[in-house]
C-alpha cells in the first residue's frame, strides 16, 4: 500500500499517505478510488480535485456516479488528477474526511487542492472543521446539497429538484395505463433531507394541480425515518415494499408507478417492479439520470445534470471564481425531464411541455421569493 500512495504522490503528499494508512489501520476497510496518471515518472504538480461521497453512495448509476462522470471530465480536460473516495460507513468516510483535511491544512505548497462532498451525514463535521483550511490558500471545499452556505473557508452549492418533480407530478397523469385502479408510489429515503423532501413536495404539488385520471391515487413512503437513512436497501426488502404498495389501497390494483427518490435503493425497487407479477402493468419514473432505454418499464425521467455542473464548477475553481453558494435547478438547466423515445403515452401530447417547463420554473423560483 505504501509504495503504491508513494508512487502516486509527489514528495508533498507524503503526510497524506501515512494519515491514510492510519485510517485505513483503526478500521477503513475499503481502499479509495484513485485515478492520477499511473505512468508518471516524476511527482506531478497538476492540481488534484478530491472527492468524498457518502456511505456506499458511489455505484449508485445515477446521483453520485453522475458526479464521479462530470469529475473525470473535468479532469481529462483540465490535465487534472483526482482521488476518490467510496466509504462503506460513515465512520469511515469521516476518518477519510478528517485525513484530507489534516493534509490540506498542513501542506501548503504549490499544489492546488479541491475537496468535494456530496453526503449530507457529513455536515456537523463540515462546519466544525472548514475554517483549518483558511490556512492553506491553495486549497478549497465544495459541499454539496446545502442550502446554508459555511460561515469559513468553502463554497456550497444546492441543486434544486422542486421544479422537475413538478412536472412530473403532472405528467404522470399522462403516461399510466387508465386502468379502473391505478396506484402511484411516491417511496422516499427520508423525510429529513433537504433535496429528497424537496423533491417529494414538488412532485406532490404538480400531482395534485393536475386534473387527470379520477382512478390514479398517491401514495407516499418512506424508507426510513434517521436523517440520512433510507438510501440503501435490500433486494428482499424491495421486494416486500413492492407488494405492500400494490395492495395499498386496492387488493386488485391494476398497476403502479413507481416514483423512488431514495439513491441507490432505486435501483433493487426497480429490480422488483420487473419480478413480480401482482399486476399486469407496472412501471417507474426514472430518477436522477435518464433511465429511457428501457422504455418498456420507463416513461420519462425526471434528472439532474450534476455532471455537467460537476465540470462548470472545477472549471470556476481553476478560474478562481467559484461562487460562495449557488442554487441551480430547472431554470439554469441543472435539472429537467426527459421522455422516453419510444413510450407510447396515455394522451402525453395533451401536454404542453413548454408551457408546463415555464409553470414548473415560477413554481420553484416562488418558493425562494421572501
Amino acid at each position: 500500500m505504501r509504495d503504491y500512495f508513494n508512487h502516486i504522490f509527489c514528495p508533498a503528499h507524503m503526510v497524506l499517505c501515512g494519515l491514510l494508512m492510519m485510517a485505513m489501520m483503526i478500521g477503513c476497510t475499503k481502499d479509495p478510488i484513485i485515478l492520477p496518471n499511473p505512468d508518471e515518472e516524476q511527482p506531478s504538480g497538476a492540481p488534484l480535485v478530491i472527492v468524498i461521497y457518502g456511505p456506499n453512495s458511489l455505484g449508485d448509476r445515477s446521483y453520485c456516479d453522475m458526479i464521479y462522470t462530470g469529475v473525470e471530465k473535468a479532469a481529462q480536460q483540465h490535465g487534472l488528477r483526482t482521488l476518490q473516495f467510496s466509504p462503506e460507513s460513515e465512520e469511515e468516510g469521516l476518518a477519510y474526511l478528517e485525513t484530507i483535511i489534516s493534509e490540506m491544512e498542513q501542506n501548503a505548497d504549490t499544489v492546488r487542492r479541491l475537496l468535494i462532498t456530496p453526503g449530507v451525514g457529513y455536515d456537523t463535521y463540515i462546519r466544525a472543521n472548514s475554517h483549518r483550511l483558511e490556512s492553506n490558500p491553495r486549497a478549497d471545499l465544495l459541499y454539496m446539497e446545502t442550502t446554508t452556505p459555511l460561515e469559513s473557508k468553502g463554497s456550497t452549492l444546492y441543486i434544486d429538484y422542486y421544479g422537475a418533480m413538478y412536472m412530473g407530478g403532472c405528467m404522470v397523469h399522462y403516461t399510466t395505463y387508465d386502468y379502473d385502479k391505478e396506484l402511484v408510489s411516491l417511496v422516499l429515503a427520508n423525510p429529513h433531507t433537504q433535496s429528497v423532501r424537496e423533491a417529494g413536495e414538488g412532485f406532490v404539488a404538480g400531482f395534485n394541480d393536475t386534473q387527470g385520471l379520477d382512478s390514479l391515487a398517491l401514495h407516499i413512503r418512506y424508507l426510513s425515518q434517521e436523517p440520512v437513512g433510507g438510501f440503501t436497501l435490500s433486494d428482499t426488502a424491495a421486494i416486500r415494499i413492492i407488494r405492500e404498495e400494490s395492495t395499498y389501497l386496492y387488493e386488485d390494483t391494476e398497476g403502479i408507478t413507481l416514483v423512488p427518490v431514495c439513491g441507490g435503493a432505486m435501483h433493487s425497487l426497480m429490480r422488483a417492479i420487473r419480478g413480480t407479477q401482482l399486476f399486469a402493468t407496472n412501471q417507474y419514473i426514472g430518477i436522477d439520470g435518464d433511465m429511457n432505454a428501457d422504455n418498456f418499464f420507463c416513461p420519462f425521467s425526471i434528472v439532474k445534470h450534476v455532471d455537467v455542473v460537476m465540470e462548470d464548477y472545477i472549471g470556476m475553481w481553476l478560474e478562481d471564481t467559484m461562487p460562495k453558494h449557488q442554487t441551480l435547478g430547472l431554470a439554469d438547466g441543472a435539472t429537467g425531464v426527459i421522455v422516453g423515445n419510444y413510450f407510447i403515452p396515455n394522451d402525453l401530447n395533451l401536454i404542453d411541455i413548454d408551457s408546463l417547463w415555464q409553470v414548473a420554473v415560477g413554481k420553484e423560483a416562488g418558493r425562494w421569493i421572501k
